[in-house]
């Protein structure tokens, strides 16, 4: 098994970018700190950072930023916020902007508790239709001492490590550990990409996958590895796998479900921002691309991996992608490839074969 993060910048990186701007959480944070109801510190930790206003009163110095979104890290360390991949030591001040997903928030509250110092606190900022109130009752159940204050349509509210719930923390903390979903027969966890079920758009994809794939292939946007799992499983003649993913959690999961190939094939992994480009060549790529950002519809972000893939292809290297029906990908794969078509269409989704 192979591990890689940093690939040549082919130019495109970027091309989704600035996804702070339309975040007032990010704002609404440094409410509390701004009024005087909380003092400002000389050291924080921010999970799940975000590039984005930073008061003149935070140095980056004084900030230890952890995120496992790629693209969301490379924004961080454009800005000159350096993000690190763990958490190296425990701070007095702990922020926190929350994913959607409940277990996976619960427990990353779970988890800037046990970052803190003692008596430090911890400071979350939501927005208010993003789960807010049901995010401050989980955090008092942690930590009975909770107060808030709101800001841009966010709820900003904080706790003290302090007569802490700890049984309850540790129960938490676990939410996020990789575990086997029997339904599935693969290793997942709460809050990546489809993580209790098979996605429907990635079974259709898989349905549609010839037997004859072999060489070098990649998997763009990869999740926990279900697509390459599906390929390795019955295509005895692919040598070599790239498998590139933006989310490290996903990633993790995907180097545990994939690991039985490893004596099969050359497997590496890359935690990776695919819209700034990919080595290769190669003799297929399978994706099926995100086309969300957040809440927005990004179909950008399609077009990019279709531009990606086909400057990483060998000569009539094949590409086979997955897509919901009414995004229109047709016109960038025309423009990319010598010739696609159209393997499936079911359940709002459409699956394409493109040859370079």
């Amino acid at each position: 098994m192979n591990l890689a993060s940093n690939l040549q910048d082919h130019g495109n990186r970027g091309k989704i970018r600035d996804m702070s701007d339309n975040n007032p959480a990010i704002t609404a944070l440094w409410h509390p700190f701004q009024t005087g109801a909380i003092a400002w510190s000389d050291s924080y930790l921010f999970l799940r950072a975000r590039a984005g206003y930073f008061p003149e009163q935070i140095k980056p110095g004084q900030l230890e930023c952890i995120q496992t979104f790629k693209p969301f890290a490379d924004e961080l360390e454009r800005a000159g916020w350096p993000v690190t991949a763990s958490i190296i030591k425990k701070h007095p001040v702990v922020l926190l902007l929350p994913p959607p997903q409940r277990d996976e928030t619960r427990a990353l509250f779970a988890l800037a508790l046990e970052s803190v110092e003692d008596d430090g606190l911890v400071v979350v900022s939501m927005q208010n239709d993003a789960g807010a109130k049901s995010g401050e009752s989980d955090l008092r159940k942690l930590a009975p001492e909770v107060h808030s204050l709101s800001k841009n349509k966010c709820r900003v509210f904080w706790a003290r490590k302090r007569n802490i719930a700890r049984e309850l923390m540790q129960s938490w903390l676990a939410f996020d550990q990789p575990r086997l979903i029997e339904s599935t027969g693969m290793i997942s966890r709460p809050g990546v990409f489809a993580w209790d079920r098979i996605d429907v758009a990635s079974k259709l994809l898989s349905d549609q996958l010839p037997v004859d794939l072999s060489g070098q292939g990649a998997d763009l946007g990869a999740g926990t590895g279900y697509l390459t799992h599906f390929v390795l499983s019955r295509s005895a003649g692919v040598k070599t796998m790239d498998i590139y993913e933006a989310e490290a959690r996903s990633l993790e999961c995907a180097k545990l479900n994939l690991a039985p190939f490893e004596t099969k094939a050359g497997l590496t992994y890359f935690w990776h921002d695919v819209t700034a480009g990919i080595r290769g060549p190669y003799d297929f790529i399978i994706s099926n691309p995100p086309f969300h950002m957040g809440r927005e519809e990004a179909r950008a972000l399609g077009q990019a991996f279709i531009e990606v893939a086909a400057k990483s292809m060998k000569p009539k290297g094949r590409f086979y992608m997955v897509a919901n029906r009414h995004l229109p990908y047709e016109a960038s794969l025309e423009k990319h490839f010598s010739e696609f078509s159209v393997l499936a269409l079911q359940d709002g989704f459409k699956v394409f074969q493109a040859i370079k």
